[in-house]
């Protein structure tokens, strides 16, 4: 009454003020307030309204929240025991949506949920061949557990959403989302209404890198709009960002591998844990995937578990799980090389997957370039002066060189585009695509290429979910590669139409008929023509029988396509210090077909610098409470330029079957190999082998001081 009390102050809310609320909330975005216990700390338990962000803070510091203390599961490997404290109400749902949106497998055995570990809330395994004799019959085994934290995605802009609704009960928002279908859906589904009464406008987009794939802060901006009847923004701080937005999870992998020392992969065994925090929604097929497939193992037995704990709600991060699986993985291969005494490249390229072989879901890999990357960087000078670098260590210096490869399967999601011509002969673009990194600009490229002319000639726009062709989300490499694909029919459609309308003109087969200059010419009678504007206007004349042209797709996809890239760190490491300073990087990645080379090179170097990040320092670090210990960018440390040399880049084209021009998607693979490049560096440099992210100054001292 306090807070509602103070001037300024439009609305206070809390759960208890919002009917259309579930006692039981399937998902994150369901939890708009806490309703009888709060899962985390920085869950919002009340929401203010005010004319002014000062009097809004005001106001909180007014509300008096009496809490009884429960007990926390904070740690997954106890998370998960029978007897631990419950997170979730049991028989809460699983949620695959994550999964599904960034084009997850088929063939995972999906297990049953046990009774007693009430926090296990997904299990999944994948089997093959008889893994107990194999590794009875193995000459070298190796046996490791892997441990990545929880990171954030770092994007720039934090999550931000303005609210309107009209005199008729429409809902207007305005947000940063990379998905305007998607968070339509889920916010018409929380607060139960009809998708065509809320419009979403997807803003520029100040980066997402699937952390702002899930609805958050737009269904509680939504209510407060409506009780108060006026427009209210809200903006996360960056605190609130950390403490309370969604995270990737963490990863802890039990791996044993068992190999003939001629190099014969013989067999796999691997537990993989993914913390999800309070609500379920961890990619965990995609990850038993991943641990199983890359290498071709004859027998494995790969068992995954989502486990519940008393933090912030997971989401995606650029390929997710990719960066912590490829980290055992590729890291699990260089060990096996080393003790055997083999080329570590040589030995990846034999068990290597290639095109048609069975993953550990029994689906056939597809078309990529993984030993085509991987043969790419094993010949960079680079690699093949590691010896040189590795003895010129000097200063009391250790130097080292590493690399990695890794990969994303690729997303797929309908989608819908449309291409028009205008009476002043430039072409119009209509697609529901957010442009999160620069999408628009190869669509652009797309639609000039299909249809015939310049670049320049041609806008993209990106629409509201009212006037959009329906379009899936920003997440998964699938913007090119599908909304690609949608461009390019709809502008070959455009372009039938627009020659058709001028064979008529031009009394003239359309097969003789070309586009150049902004004109339809006939082949080899220079002076025959029609502009291409003159067509656009016959479509927009009064009485005119000739129609608009007006290209349309609406393609749904079946075929992903799989993208690789590998990695290379060359090292240097204070063995006092445990400080490791990167010299140089490389990154090696198949596009399929470089539309855009120059945007292409800012994504595998952008990937890379979030990757080296998860390699190096970055970490959400929580007590034994479950509370967030470093919420702010000061305690939370990412990699900035100081720390970074350059990052050289080296695309490779293999094209995709059924890409674009044979463009695969380019946003995920170049976060994944990073890692286990680096373990790999320091490795060689120190020949002390690290497990645990991030590979930190104290962590790797400590290591070298005890020789482990």
């Amino acid at each position: 009454s306090r807070a509602r009390a103070l001037p300024g102050v439009r609305a206070v809310l809390t759960a208890a003020d919002i009917p259309v609320l579930k006692k039981k909330a399937p998902t994150r975005a369901h939890a708009v307030l806490a309703i009888d216990r709060v899962v985390f700390a920085g869950q919002p338990v009340a929401a203010v309204a005010a004319d002014e962000l000062a009097i809004a803070e005001e106001a909180l510091d007014l509300i008096d929240v009496q809490y009884e203390v429960l007990p926390v599961a904070a740690d997954p490997l106890e998370s998960m025991k029978p007897g631990a404290p419950p997170v979730a109400e049991l028989g809460t749902e699983a949620d695959t949506s994550e999964a599904l949106a960034h084009g997850s497998v088929a063939g995972v055995t999906t297990e049953a949920k046990s009774a007693k570990a009430v926090n296990i809330s997904q299990q999944a395994r994948l089997q093959r061949g008889d893994v107990a004799k194999a590794f009875a019959e193995s000459e070298v085994v190796i046996e490791k557990t892997y441990r990545v934290p929880m990171v954030h995605q770092g994007y720039l802009e934090p999550h931000a959403v303005l609210a309107q609704w009209d005199s008729a009960g429409n809902l207007t928002l305005w947000a940063s989302t990379q998905g305007s279908f998607n968070t339509r859906s889920e916010v018409a589904d929380v607060l139960e209404l009809p998708e065509n009464r809320i419009k979403v406008i997807p803003m520029e987009c100040g980066g997402g890198f699937g952390g702002k794939i899930r609805a958050l802060c737009e269904p509680i901006t939504a209510v407060l709009a409506r009780v108060t009847g006026r427009p209210v923004r809200y903006v996360m701080t960056r605190r609130e960002e950390l403490e309370a937005g969604m995270p990737a999870p963490q990863v802890i992998i039990k791996m044993k591998t068992g190999v003939k020392r001629d190099g014969t992969l013989m067999a796999l065994e691997a537990e993989a844990i993914l913390e999800s925090g309070a609500y379920s929604g961890a990619v965990l097929a995609v990850a038993g995937v991943f641990l199983a497939s890359l290498y071709l193992w004859p027998n494995f037995d790969v068992k995954g578990f989502e486990v519940l704990t008393h933090k912030p709600s997971i989401a995606a991060y650029r390929a997710p799980v990719a960066p912590q699986t490829i980290f055992a993985i590729d890291s699990q291969m260089e060990q096996i090389a080393k003790a055997i005494g083999v080329d570590p490249v040589e030995f990846r390229l034999r068990h290597l997957q290639r095109e048609g072989d069975k993953m550990a879901n029994n689906q056939p890999w597809l078309s990529n370039g993984a030993v085509e990357v991987l043969t790419r960087i094993a010949e960079h000078p680079l690699w093949k002066k590691r010896a040189e670098w590795k003895a010129s260590s000097k200063d009391g210096k250790l130097r080292g060189t590493g690399l990695s490869l890794g990969g994303w399967l690729g997303g797929l999601q309908p989608t819908g585009a449309t291409v028009r011509l205008n009476p002043d002969g430039t072409l119009q673009v209509l697609t529901g695509q957010v442009d999160i990194a620069g999408t628009n600009i190869a669509l652009a490229q797309i639609a000039a290429t299909a249809y015939g002319v310049d670049i320049d000639k041609v806008k993209i726009t990106t629409g509201d979910t009212d006037v959009a062709p329906m379009t899936g989300l920003s997440a998964g490499s699938k913007s090119t590669y599908t909304v690609g694909v949608a461009v390019m029919q709809a502008a070959e459609s455009a372009r039938n139409q627009t020659l058709e309308i001028a064979a008529k003109e031009l009394e003239a087969s359309v097969h003789d008929l070309a586009i150049e200059d902004e004109k339809v010419v006939v082949r080899g009678v220079p002076n025959k023509g029609i502009t291409l504007a003159s067509i656009g206007k016959k479509g927009n004349l009064y009485m005119s029988k000739v129609e608009p042209v007006l290209g349309t797709s609406h393609p749904a996809f079946s075929v992903q396509a799989p993208a690789f890239c590998a990695q290379l760190a060359r090292i240097e490491v204070d063995p006092d210090t445990g400080e490791v300073t990167l010299h140089n990087f490389v990154v090696v990645q198949d596009v399929g077909k470089a539309i855009n080379p120059l945007q292409i090179e800012g994504q595998m170097q952008g990937g890379a610098v979030q990757s080296l990040g998860m390699a190096l320092t970055e970490a959400l670090l929580y007590d034994d409470k479950a509370r967030l210990t470093n919420p702010s960018l000061l305690d939370y440390r990412k990699l900035t330029s100081a720390d970074l040399p350059n990052i050289e880049t080296i695309i490779v084209e293999k094209p995709a079957p059924h890409g674009p021009f044979g463009a695969r998607g380019v946003g995920e693979p170049p976060i994944v190999p990073a890692p286990a490049a680096i373990a790999n560096a320091i490795e060689d440099a120190t020949g002390v082998r690290l497990t645990h992210l991030p590979l930190s100054p104290e962590r790797i001292a400590l290591a070298i001081a005890s020789g482990s």
